[in-house]
């Protein structure tokens, strides 16, 4: 007899919660982007840090594209404390006062008469290009003419424009600048055959895209146990002040990843440097949709460990004894509390065999991927506890 729970969605581990097509791109996104190819440049710029969509319409200010510029770029890993006030209106406390004055001493944005950066102004899509135009190496001295009117030429030549439609003055959404973030990271600077991308650990696929999953196994790091009463924070080589925080899959805030872990007893994290990235995970607070890409985060005792009768070396799949207090709610939890998890990976089966360092009686932490219509789950990470 089995007892129904709800299933949780973890997000990292599977590749088809990366590149998937999810519910319909709101009206707000160009109709000539398809859902899935937007759904995958939006996922390659919140991955690497530089932009998180909240309002698909949303018009961009001066000051939150000077962020989304710096995080785009080297200076994103080193970043210094303002000290002193660049422009009249910008305070050295101002939110994002570091990021612009970073955007103005590369020349990427500028000021206005007046010693005035009008930070709250919204970018327009002529502003934006001469800064994306400067990232690639371009100076004023490769233009003729009207400057401005070279620059979208050249902007629009290299392609920087598509899936983006946009006169000089008009402003941005964050729809457009998901779209002219991704096209940068696929631009070659000027006089190179290297894309701008690289400086961010990107690399092309055959058909000229940026690959999502490269990002994630080329950066990411973890899985790392976080028990109650030791820090997120001191758990990740790098400042988390500005980071960029998923709980469960969602974006969220440290804060909120604090109290969830101290709700649940404990949190699974993985992080990436170069993004200031931190995807943590508990056993609470889970998206109730259930279908394809569900996972649940177990914690429990290895009940048993199983082996196929012809290879008695490799493990097939574990049984634990779950603690439910502790673990993501799951339909296929039987009713003494079990659980059998499929093993898939080497690196796993490794893990569980006589050669690894779990055996029967230990307590750990598992990452299962849910298999719709096949009633199963496998193991995607686990942790000693």
């Amino acid at each position: 007899m089995k007892r129904r729970y709800k299933a949780g969605r973890f997000f990292y581990a599977s590749l088809a919660a990366v590149t998937a097509v999810t519910a319909a791109a709101p009206m707000t996104v160009n109709a000539s982007t398809s859902t899935a190819n937007f759904d995958m440049r939006k996922k390659v710029v919140d991955l690497l840090g530089i932009l998180s969509v909240t309002d698909y319409s949303g018009q961009v200010t001066r000051s939150e594209f000077a962020k989304m510029l710096v995080n785009a770029s080297s200076y994103r890993e080193n970043l210094p404390v303002s000290s002193v006030s660049v422009f009249a209106d910008v305070p050295m406390n101002h939110e994002n006062a570091v990021y612009i004055r970073i955007a103005a001493s590369q020349g990427w944005m500028s000021g206005f008469l007046g010693g005035m950066f009008k930070p709250d102004d919204y970018i327009t899509y002529k502003d934006a290009s001469k800064a994306f135009l400067t990232m690639l190496g371009y100076a004023d001295s490769d233009f003729t003419g009207d400057l401005a009117s070279s620059r979208i030429s050249k902007f629009n030549y290299l392609e920087l424009n598509e899936k983006v439609s946009r006169q000089p003055d008009e402003v941005l959404t964050q729809t457009d600048c998901v779209n002219i973030f991704y096209n940068l990271l696929k631009a070659k600077k000027k006089d190179s055959n290297e894309i701008y991308g690289a400086v961010l650990g990107c690399e092309l696929n055959s058909d000229g895209e940026i690959n999502p999953i490269t990002i994630l196994d080329d950066e990411r790091k973890g899985p790392i146990l976080v028990r109650k009463g030791f820090s997120v924070s001191e758990s990740v080589p790098f400042s988390t002040e500005n980071a960029n925080v998923f709980l469960n899959g969602v974006a969220s805030s440290l804060e909120a990843v604090n109290q969830s872990q101290r709700e649940c007893g404990f949190a699974v994290i993985y992080y990436n440097v170069k993004s200031k990235t931190i995807w943590a995970y508990t056993t609470s607070g889970w998206d109730d949709e259930d279908g394809v890409g569900n996972y649940i985060l177990v914690k429990g005792e290895v009940k048993n460990i199983y082996y196929k009768s012809t290879d008695v070396i490799t493990p097939t799949s574990i049984e634990l004894e779950v603690d439910l207090n502790d673990s993501s709610d799951s339909e296929l939890i039987d009713g003494d509390g079990t659980i059998t998890i499929a093993l898939n990976s080497s690196q796993l089966q490794y893990l569980f065999s006589i050669y690894g360092s779990v055996q029967v009686g230990d307590e750990v932490v598992v990452v299962c991927q849910g298999s719709s219509g096949s009633n199963s789950y496998t193991a995607v990470d686990a942790i000693e506890y």
